[in-house]
Order: C-alpha cells, then structure tokens, then sequence
C-alpha cells in the first residue's frame, strides 16, 4: 500500500510541476518570453514551497526562500520585477485551476444507508475576504472603507466528497456574494448548501427545475406563505396555515424544530419550497434552512444535521489563512498581490491533497487540519526533489506519507460518528481510484 500510495503521489506531483507545461503555460500567457534564472517553473516550485511553510511576511522572504531552492542568486529587483508582471496573476490563477483539476480524489462518502448517499455531489458555497494594502482600494475596494478601504474576496465552492475547491473566484470585497452560485444547469442529482448571502428564490426554482437539490440559510426578514406546519413529532398546527410567515413568528417555540412548506409568488409564478426554523442559543435568533428535499426522505433532523457540515468549508478557510499564508503583502501592485493569493491558494490545495492520499496508508481518518499544520516538515526534501534530482522524489513521497501516517491522523474519529460530520454516515474513503 505504502509503495502504490507514493507512486500516485509522485505521479501526480510531476504531472502538476511538469517543467515543460508549466513554462509552456507561462509563454502562452505571456508571463515569459526566454527562460532564465526566474523561469515559470522555478517560480511556481519556489512560490508553492514558500507559502506552505511559517509565516512569511514580505516579499522579501519569498525572495530568499527562492534562492535557497533554486540554489541561485538572483537580485531582489529582478525577481521583484517577475512578479509584478501583469501576466504573473493570470499565470498563477491558471495553474491553481490545473492543481484544482488533477489533485482532486474521492475521499469522503456516504454509507449506502444514507439518504444523502444519492447525490453525485454535494458542493458547499461561502466566501471568505480579507484586508490588502490599503493603496490598492482602487483596485480591491474593501466593504467597511474605515477599517479595511482595500479588501478582496475569494468566492469558493468546495466539493464535500473531495474535500478539495471545485471552483474559486477573486473579486473585489465589494462583490456581492450570490451571483458566484454554481449555475443551476450544472447541479443534477447534486446538493448545494449555501449561508444567508447566498439566499435568492429565483435560484432556488432554478436549481429544482434543472432537477438539482439545495440546503440555503434563510435571512431573518422573509415574509412568505406558510402553506402547512408541522413539529418533529408530527404534530400538525392547522392554525398557521395559510398565513405570513411574520404573523406567526412570534409565536414559533424555541425548544422544537417546525417543519413547514412555504410559498412565495413573483411574476413568474409561485416558488414552493421547505423551511425548517430552529432556535439557536448560541446567537439567540431563529434560523431557517429552506430546502426542496423530500420530507418522506429527509427528516427534519437530517436537514439540520446535513447544514452543520457546511461548516467544512469556514475550516478549509482556517486552514488558508493560519498555514498556507493567505494575506495581504505589503505591495502597492495590484499584479504582485493578487498572485501571491493564488500562489498560497496552490500551495493549500496541494497540503490537501497529500493528507487525502495518506488515508489508504494510515487505514485511519487523517486530519487534513493537522497536516496544513506539520506539512513544511516534509515540503522542503520534496521540492529540492522535484527541481533538482527527481529520481529521488519517490523516496522522499514514501518518507513524507510515513510521516503523516504518524503525526496526522484525526483525534477523535468516534466523537465524529456521535456528533460530527460522520453523524450522517459520512466516512473517509480508504482507497481512492
């Protein structure tokens, strides 16, 4: 197992750190025209590298760690210069689109006895912003101008069975959040969860025409018909029916769940839908997740506990910004700033990737939290690897697995079947394809 793991990984690292298409990438974009010191290939292997290990808080860190892997002495001017190359963002977001593509394997999964074990995909939609230099509010305005004028958000769609972003979008902060949805056409035999940004009941009839299924946080203010009402128990309350949701919000309980049906109608016609209102103590507010899951299929309690694992997606975001050193740099260039993002974006999706193949190895559950943390550990011997005498990457792969098999296996796997994401029957797969 140890040796076929490793020689997928070394496979899979050589495909995504190809000299020849990462430089042929480069010259097609126009970021290189003849290969020098500072080649396309070299500064992805040096940027990936850098921005998993520490903190690093300048570019000029970068710069030093760049050397150190490429055994060179390149100046800082010209290496600055490379990088704030207009091209340089469109470089790097390209090949954090390849890294999306191929280091991507099924690694979680539904037991068969689970009803959400149906869907193809369940893809997670959120957003996450933080602040840039605020010389570049030009360029990245930032929502609260007083505190962050410059700001940028990453608009993600994580997919739950891969653990990995399906899709990314940078935009200003300013940006609203719904329009960067996974497009309703593509979204058949899927689920999709979002949070109250991403709240629109036009999208929700899109989605259930092209035969799609959507978990969505409802936003506090909604006012539509509630056509029946109905507890956990099975408890029916005819006394609600056919009236405002805000005439009887008053009077919803704070200790049991309601399961309703509510209608709105616009000019297209009426949009029927699921809601299930439950109390949270936490922030002393109701919450409602409207849904077009069957309720002969989905219980309440299903719902509820389905939406709780929409909190993947603000860990992998924790996971970005404490250890693949997503941030604003100190650089007025709006070019060198936003590479940089998908530059750590790369760097990021790679960690997880390795976790997600250490599981066959371990035959345990491995914490892809953990090993964002302890993976610089085992990066360097890789990547010196990789530049500079691949015919021994594949030894230092199988050192690197070994290691995470040890070091970052997940704490409480039993915990996650009573209360956690295994709660629905959601497991890790042991041998990805």
């Amino acid at each position: 197992m140890e040796k076929k793991q490793a020689s997928k990984l070394t496979k899979q690292l050589k495909r995504v750190f190809s000299e020849q298409g990462l430089n042929g990438l480069g010259k097609r974009v126009g970021f290189c025209q003849r290969e020098r010191d500072i080649t396309p290939y070299r500064l992805c292997l040096g940027l990936v590298e850098v921005m998993g290990m520490s903190k690093i808080a300048s570019i000029a860190d970068i710069h030093r760690s760049f050397n150190a892997l490429c055994e060179c002495n390149v100046q800082y001017k010209p290496f600055h210069n490379q990088l704030a190359k207009k091209q340089f963002p469109e470089f790097m977001r390209l090949v954090c689109e390849q890294f999306m593509q191929h280091l991507a394997v099924e690694a979680l999964q539904f037991s068969s006895d689970s009803p959400f074990a149906r869907f193809e995909r369940i893809e997670l939609q959120d957003g996450t912003s933080f602040a840039v230099k605020s010389t570049l509010s030009k360029h990245f305005p930032g929502r609260f101008t007083k505190v962050s004028p410059a700001a940028v958000e990453l608009h993600v769609t994580l997919d739950l069975l891969s653990e990995q972003p399906s899709c990314i979008v940078l935009t200003p902060d300013t940006d609203s959040e719904a329009q960067y949805l996974p497009g309703a056409e593509t979204l058949e035999n899927c689920l999709v969860m979002g949070d109250r940004g991403y709240f629109k009941k036009a999208y929700l009839r899109e989605v259930d025409t092209h035969g799609g299924s959507y978990i969505v946080k409802g936003k506090a203010n909604m006012t539509p018909t509630v056509l029946t009402a109905v507890t956990a128990a099975g408890v029916r309350h005819k006394q609600w029916e056919n009236k405002s949701l805000k005439d009887i919000r008053g009077k919803l309980s704070k200790t049991q769940p309601l399961d309703l049906d509510v209608r709105w109608t616009d000019k297209a016609g009426p949009i029927d839908s699921r809601m299930i209102v439950s109390w949270s103590p936490a922030t002393k507010t109701y919450q409602y997740l409207l849904t077009n899951l069957k309720r002969s299929e989905f219980s309440l309690n299903d719902i509820l506990d389905a939406y709780r694992l929409r909190w993947q997606i603000e860990l992998l975001f924790k996971d970005w910004k404490s250890y693949a050193n997503l941030h604003g740099f100190d650089t007025s260039n709006p070019c060198l700033a936003e590479g940089l993002i998908w530059a750590s974006l790369c760097s990021a999706i790679l960690k997880r990737y390795c976790a997600l193949m250490t599981q066959p190895l371990a035959q345990l559950p491995i914490s892809t939290h953990k090993v964002a943390m302890c993976f610089y550990h085992v990066m360097p011997p890789i990547f010196r690897c990789l530049l500079h005498c691949q015919r021994k990457l594949n030894a230092a792969v199988r050192r690197a697995l070994d290691y995470l098999s040890h070091n970052a296996t997940r704490a409480h796997p039993k915990r996650d079947a009573k209360t956690g994401r295994a709660k629905l029957g959601l497991l890790p797969v042991y041998c990805p394809a």
